[in-house]
């Protein structure tokens, strides 16, 4: 899943999106929200998927996923440069 980069850091993280219209905007709502506040989000893996029903309808779409995004070295190297 994640993107190779050399001598590049991938950290993944996993996350539960969800959406009353499907699956796929399930998935798209957890990349979209992740990717507010992470930089560099290179990939996507559904781990698990499963809905709520309600009188039998499907009303809630749940997926689980692991979100992989490459760690900025220049970001890492600049913050511990602060004066040890």
């Amino acid at each position: 899943m994640p993107e190779e980069k050399e001598g590049g850091v991938v950290k993944v993280i996993e996350l539960v999106g969800s959406s009353p219209n499907s699956f796929s905007d399930a998935v798209r709502n957890a990349v979209k929200t992740a990717s507010a506040t992470i930089r560099n989000v290179t990939g996507v893996e559904v781990i698990s998927s499963n809905a709520t029903v309600e009188n039998g309808e499907l009303r809630n779409y749940k997926v689980q996923v692991k979100i992989a995004f490459l760690i900025d070295r220049g970001a890492a190297a600049t913050a511990g440069e602060g004066g040890s």
